[in-house]
């Protein structure tokens, strides 16, 4: 089936013309449409105060998202206090550990991840240091995290807490679009997930539509919820992005008409 309708769950790029999607519109000819299925709410330094975390009390933080690393480090300016250089920091992937060069010096900081990207892995991780660290969790207020705290819990002696630093904000997506007008819908985010079911709570994937994903969690996620994922990056041994399999992808498709 060639793929005429493609829906991003993103925000449309400011310079498309110079991106990656450019080229996909030039190659196959698809006309690509874009969508945040959420927006992301700060909570404010004043209500965090009401939760009485103190952040220097906890040698280690647990990194879970880019919004998590955001939200983290403004609450730290926020609270007027300096990080100590010991503090240790696990990431549930290589890219949420580089992005902490936004806030801190990389090769001075203890920066744990794991090569998989797995829940799983991460709490092995965290694991071997359980016995002398205290884990701070910045998270959203909702329930995303549902694997990662199921899993420490289980653990019992991993000594964690979370901190609720921002919120999710989900539109009723039919009010916006129609998903159903889709060939293919890209999913960025597990919030992207949770949010499609939570405009339409009795989805069925058409047999038309094909759902991609970026990222492992989307990934799992996604095939949690019962989707179909026929597309999804990374993939061993070189898709490392979500362009690069939609191209593989389209080429398949769209060059057989």
């Amino acid at each position: 089936m060639k793929i005429k309708r493609i829906l991003f769950s993103q925000n449309r790029p400011e310079n498309i013309e110079k991106s990656n999607y450019a080229e996909l519109v030039k190659k196959y000819g698809v006309q690509l449409d874009f969508f945040k299925f959420f927006s992301i709410e700060e909570i404010p330094f004043a209500e965090f105060r009401k939760s009485h975390i103190n952040i220097l009390d906890y040698s280690s933080i647990i990194m879970t998202s880019k919004n998590a690393v955001d939200h983290f480090f403004r609450m730290v300016k926020d609270s007027k206090i300096v990080l100590p250089i010991s503090t240790k920091y696990f990431c549930s992937n290589q890219s949420i550990a580089l992005y902490l060069q936004k806030y801190v010096t990389y090769r001075k900081r203890k920066i744990f991840f794991p090569e998989d990207a797995t829940v799983q892995s991460l709490v092995t991780e965290i694991e071997h240091h359980q016995e002398v660290d205290n884990f701070l969790v910045p998270c959203s207020s909702d329930s995303s995290l549902n694997q990662l705290l199921q899993l420490l819990d289980a653990k019992k002696t991993i000594r964690y807490t979370r901190a609720e630093l921002f919120k999710m904000e989900f539109p009723v997506l039919p009010e916006h679009i129609n998903i159903y007008d889709y060939d293919m819908v890209v999913l960025f985010s597990p919030y992207g997930v949770q949010a499609l079911f939570q405009s339409y709570p009795d989805f069925e994937q058409p047999e038309h539509m094909i759902i991609a994903t970026s990222g492992k969690r989307v990934l799992e996620m996604a095939l949690e919820a019962g989707l179909k994922v026929e597309v999804w990056a990374p993939q061993e041994p070189n898709i490392t992005s979500i362009f690069t399999a939609l191209d593989q992808f389209l080429h398949r498709t769209n060059r057989r008409h």
